[in-house]
């Protein structure tokens, strides 16, 4: 398995940089992370480092998204993570929100959809939005009780927005029989973004039972079987593996009443043949929790362009989701046959644990043939070694993965006459049951290419980039390949002929912009043409954004650097900045938190904030909250916005990210808020008196208004009015009253807040709370 980090590591090489260090807009996510073909739905869209004047590009035109607001203000990752060992981890990037509508025409195949925006400052890699078959249901916002599905099939798209956090949701069971949960949330993370939802997925009969426990464990999506009794009720639970949570934490839950179809035998099909074929999956002939197989007679077409055929098997306990069969044009064998003729593949399964397969092939001097094992790629679960034995016992080869999978491939020479062995096991510990399954092929090298090109194009107005090319060659294919860039924003250029030469793998494309172009974005589609054998080919490449920018107006400093400023916690400093304008900009700027922070701690945040025009130093307030622990440094990161026109006179807005960072070390409050018990107690209907107190440092003598926070849970239950505390009195008493609603009966809990404004202006704040018992008359 290839490390989370190497995955990442490549991701960013791969990307060409944004000229002149603009920050490129990122997609973080959409919720719902889904919708039904043929219907349109209002969605949120979380952006890291977006502007108001965002672009929007589906790759699928049959897809739409459009922008139906202007941003959210950045939004701070929510508590708990501001507590204890966890505060100090991961600094979750800040979203803005934007609400948008999703429209997907109905002919839109199932699966996911590509999608990319753009702006003034480049492009975001590539996002996805999954399209389903079946009508959908959006998670409500509470989590006290689980939320009833009213019919099966459905789709269920949820958000694991905090730690801790579990969504559960209720079905009835309308007859016996299998239902098949699948449960996507790492296939919806764009491209280069590694926290996503790393699922754990149990369902609970009525009597508390277990019927099914299954997590991500892999970090990839599950897909899960259980029985079921008719007219029972059963609870589905979703939570992360390491209870994590977070605004792009989406999901979809598909909850169908199937059986689980795994996969089949043979994996693939010849092109043309009809043949019996055996489905191996969960309760396909008894709806029981048993893995069970049918066989079908199923005819795979001959047309040579298709390269995969979809089958669903209808059983009596439902229609299985489709399995996909490779197309080939070699002979399909099962295990058991033998392989005496070449080209050919065979399906075979590892019923034992751990356990090898072996097969006897002849090869003759000098053939060169390729071998391949192939179970992750066919939506199998092993993780296959190949191993390659000379007619003597000989090792000649032994290999694991392949680049970005788990599965092995060699090709090989042979350099005599002779019987080689080719031997098969697994590494998973999935393998020991009839789905433990795998498709081994052997066929000559194939005469073929492959041209990866970038997610994204961005080029400066009146500038040039190169965007590099690279090709993979395969079999015996040397010849030279034609691009084609088409689509490209107005003002945008590549050369006329764009050719990577014959047996030449790599390409830079210089791309030119003109000065007096529109700074706008469009989608590009790239193709591959070729002679292949005498056949002139052409092939779609890739669809993408390409981007027409502008150059950076500001530079942000700290007047201090990097320093580390001692802020007294619960109060508001004022960090020196140092702006320089650039290429004569004079206007206004808005700072704002950038969206990836380091070292960003316990929900330190900071509101916009408007620098004058002409202003080249400012005072930017920071306010430190007063539960920031002392023992640690937080950091902040902030961007400029600056709105200048393009060539066209469109106004656009241009982000650029502050070099350094503003250190804070908290230490002691100005102000501290309290109040001397533990618990209270009032009759419902009642009025209560909770007496509070203010401690001040000595050189802090402003007036302190004291009010009862306002919380939705409370709201026509509990009214307070504030008090004020002039310059001096640190005593009070606020006065709460109860109404007589049944559902404030309990225990409710306070949250009192304490403000003042240092120096008149600036905000000082501490917060407590007060448990109090509400009792029945």
């Amino acid at each position: 398995m290839i490390p989370r980090c190497v995955v990442v590591l490549i991701c960013l090489l791969s990307l060409p940089a944004t000229a002149f260090g603009q920050l490129a807009p990122e997609i973080g996510y959409v919720h719902p992370a889904g919708i039904q073909a043929g219907t349109s739905v209002e969605v949120t869209l979380g952006g890291y480092d977006w502007t108001p004047d965002m672009q929007l590009f589906c790759h699928d035109p049959r897809v739409k998204v459009e922008l139906l607001s202007p941003p959210s203000p950045v939004l701070i990752t929510e508590a708990p993570y501001w507590f204890g060992a966890k505060a100090r981890g991961y600094a979750w990037p800040l979203p803005r929100e934007f609400r948008a509508r999703l429209t997907v025409a109905a002919d839109v195949s199932p699966g996911l959809v590509r999608w990319q925006v753009a702006n003034a400052n480049g492009v975001s890699p590539v996002g996805v939005i999954h399209v389903g078959l079946v009508p959908d249901l959006r998670e409500t916002a509470t989590h006290g009780t689980p939320q009833i599905l009213p019919q099966l099939p459905i789709a269920v798209s949820g958000q694991i927005r905090r730690i801790e956090e579990v969504d559960r949701y209720q079905f009835v069971a309308q007859r016996p029989g299998p239902v098949t949960i699948e449960l996507i949330a790492r296939q919806l993370a764009a491209t280069g973004n590694q926290m996503t939802l790393h699922g754990m997925l149990q369902v609970d009969d009525e009597t508390g039972r277990r019927v099914l426990d299954e997590s991500a464990s892999e970090g990839n999506d599950l897909i899960a079987t259980f029985a079921t009794e008719a007219n029972r009720t059963y609870t589905i639970s979703l939570h992360d593996l390491d209870f994590a949570g977070d605004r792009s934490y989406v999901y979809r839950l598909l909850v169908t009443p199937s059986p689980g179809l795994i996969t089949a035998s043979p994996a693939a099909g010849k092109r043309g043949e009809t043949r019996p074929v055996e489905f191996v999956g969960w309760g396909l002939t008894t709806g029981t929790s048993t893995l069970e197989s049918v066989t079908r007679e199923i005819s795979f077409p001959a047309d040579p362009v298709l390269e995969s055929f979809a089958v669903s098997v209808e059983t009596p306990f439902g229609t299985t989701r489709p399995y996909a069969f490779p197309l080939s044009d070699s002979a399909e064998l099962v295990e058991g046959s033998s392989i005496t003729q070449l080209p050919a593949a065979i399906t075979g399964t590892l019923e034992t644990r751990f356990g090898t397969d072996e097969y006897s092939v002849t090869f003759k001097q000098g053939e060169t043939w390729q071998i391949a094992a192939r179970s992750r790629k066919g939506g199998m679960p092993l993780d296959l070694d190949l191993r390659l034995l000379a007619p003597d016992g000989k090792e000649l080869a032994a290999v694991d993965d392949m680049p970005g999978s788990t599965d092995p491939e060699v090709t090989f020479t042979a350099p005599a006459d002779g019987t080689y062995r080719v031997v098969i096991s697994d590494r998973s510990g999935h393998s020991g049951d009839r789905g433990a399954c795998y498709r081994l092929s052997i066929h000559a090298p194939i005469a073929d290419f492959t041209v990866t090109f970038p997610d994204q194009i961005s080029v400066p107005l009146g500038g040039t980039a190169k965007i590099p090319v690279a090709v993979v060659r395969r079999g015996a294919f040397k010849g030279p390949i034609q691009l084609t860039i088409d689509g490209l924003p107005e003002g945008m250029t590549v050369p006329a002929s764009l050719v990577l030469a014959e047996d030449k793998n790599n390409l830079d494309v210089e791309v030119s912009c003109a000065a007096n172009a529109p700074a706008s974005a469009s989608l590009v589609h790239i193709a591959a043409a070729a002679n292949m054998n005498g056949v002139a080919v052409t092939r779609p490449v890739k669809t993408l954004v390409a981007a027409a920018i502008m150059k950076p107006r500001i530079k942000i400093t700290p007047e201090g650097l990097d320093d580390v400023s001692k802020v007294r916690r619960g109060s508001t400093h004022l960090f020196p900045l140092l702006i320089d304008r650039l290429e004569g900009f004079d206007g206004e700027i808005t700072l704002e938190m950038t969206a990836k922070q380091q070292r960003h701690r316990q929900g330190l945040a900071s509101d916009e904030y408007v620098v004058p025009v002409g202003a080249k130093k400012i005072d930017y307030p920071i306010f430190v909250p007063e539960w920031m622990e002392t023992t640690k440094t937080s950091r902040m990161i902030l961007n400029g916005a600056a709105q200048v026109q393009d060539p066209t006179g469109k106004l656009r807005t241009l982000l650029q990210r502050m070099e350094l960072r503003l250190g804070i070390l908290p230490e002691g409050a100005l102000m501290k808020l309290s109040q001397p018990k533990e618990e209270f107690h009032v009759m419902s209907g009642g009025d209560l008196t909770i007496p509070v107190s203010v401690s001040c440092t000595p050189d802090f003598n402003e007036t302190i208004h004291i009010e009862l926070v306002p919380d939705d849970a409370q709201a026509g239950i509990v009214v307070a009015d504030p008090i004020t505390l002039p310059p001096g009195q640190t005593r009070g008493t606020l006065t709460v009253r109860f109404s007589s609603e049944p559902r404030g009966i309990g225990v409710q809990t306070l949250q009192l807040r304490a403000t003042a404004h240092q120096n008149g202006k600036w905000l000082v704040k501490s917060e407590t709370t007060a448990n109090v018992q509400v009792r029945n008359p």
